[in-house]
């Protein structure tokens, strides 16, 4: 009994392996309006916290980075000071439609915010495998 479970062990693992060399990576780039203020940002915390405990949980999440403070976005044009982006994610996704599903849960969404998504081309950055370490 002990063998066969250490074998469905090691094929559920390789099984597990081979489904996340299939996956790509995506970015969703989070950004709020104007009228996103920090006192709001605080109360919608828990939210975020259950949408990453989610990802987590499914095996989607990869990382992310929140941005806080004063932004500025600019273009040949003008300042555009109705946006600003707070935060990046990184998920893994099978493809964009994927990804698209898993970014409805970012709560930003409920106030005014959007998120775009876009694919990490394959290798860059290094997301899947650990990088070696120069020696």
């Amino acid at each position: 009994m002990k063998h066969l479970f250490i074998a469905l062990l090691l094929l559920t693992g390789a099984a597990h392996a081979q489904t996340k060399q299939t996956m790509k990576a995506f970015v969703l780039l989070v950004k709020v309006p104007s009228t996103y203020t920090t006192a709001l940002a605080k109360s919608v915390n828990p939210k975020w916290e259950q949408a990453i405990a989610d990802w987590k949980a499914s095996g989607h999440y990869i990382t992310s980075f929140a941005y806080p403070g004063e932004s500025r976005t600019i273009n040949q044009q003008a300042t555009k000071e109705n946006e600003r982006q707070v935060s990046s994610i990184l998920l893994r996704a099978e493809n964009i439609e994927e990804a698209t599903e898993l970014a409805k849960a970012c709560p930003v969404l409920a106030y005014g915010g959007s998120v775009e998504i876009r694919e990490l081309p394959k290798g860059v950055p290094q997301i899947f495998e650990p990088v070696a370490s120069a020696q």
